[in-house]
């Protein structure tokens, strides 16, 4: 169930929290308060809020701009990062939707644990635990360990990693994001259809430790 409020009708609405997302449209500017930070909208397009419980139980608020065009505005997500994590890298997604490109922002501590958010074109994120280079059973790990030896994509790991990893690519996407600015693989160039081609580089990989794939979930 979702509860919908249009914020043009000028409605006070009471009534309890539905399971799923709170949807508030039809709005052009905001101004957000979070733990003392103010946050102002950018532009005065109309604009959609979606607030929904994730099941790791964060609060996620997404902002979504009307038409093609996304509202790029990553504050809700930095405001939901763990402490300790800083920004990373942004990446762009293949592929477009409706002529636009979903991002990926990514997130790295001091201890080497990577965090990255896929930003779908309306605005919304999915939480994406990528873990340490350095822990054997974290996912970005264990893309890291099944690259071979000769030009891939992305497909490439579908028969070698269990679906918790691979899930609808984005995790694997986010992966090679990040092990390509670590200098672990490099594009080639070459598309096959709009997946891009990677290919392994000579850097070493770091010694590990294993812990439960649960953690890293």
């Amino acid at each position: 169930m979702t509860l919908s409020i249009d914020a043009r009708n000028g409605r006070t609405i009471a009534m309890a929290v539905p399971k799923d997302d709170i949807k508030i449209s039809n709005f052009r500017n905001y101004v957000l308060k979070i733990e003392g930070n103010e946050y102002v909208s950018k532009n005065s397009q109309d604009k959609k809020l979606i607030l929904k419980i994730g099941r790791d139980g964060v609060l996620y608020l997404d902002l979504v701009g009307s038409g093609t065009t996304p509202v790029v505005d990553f504050s809700f997500i930095d405001a939901s990062v763990p402490s300790g994590f800083s920004h990373y890298k942004t990446t762009s997604a293949a592929k477009a939707i409706r002529g636009v490109k979903g991002k990926y922002r990514i997130y790295k501590n001091l201890e080497g644990d990577f965090l990255a958010f896929a930003v779908g074109p309306s605005g919304k994120a999915y939480r994406i635990n990528l873990g340490n280079l350095s822990d054997g059973d974290s996912k970005i790990r264990r893309v890291l360990d099944e690259i071979p030896n000769k030009s891939f994509h992305k497909a490439f790991f579908n028969d070698k990693l269990p679906q918790v990893i691979i899930e609808n690519r984005q995790p694997i996407k986010a992966a090679l994001d990040v092990l390509e600015e670590e200098g672990f693989v490099m594009k080639t160039g070459n598309h096959v259809g709009i997946s891009e081609e990677y290919i392994k580089t000579s850097k070493k990989k770091p010694s590990i430790t294993y812990h439960s794939l649960e953690d890293n979930q």
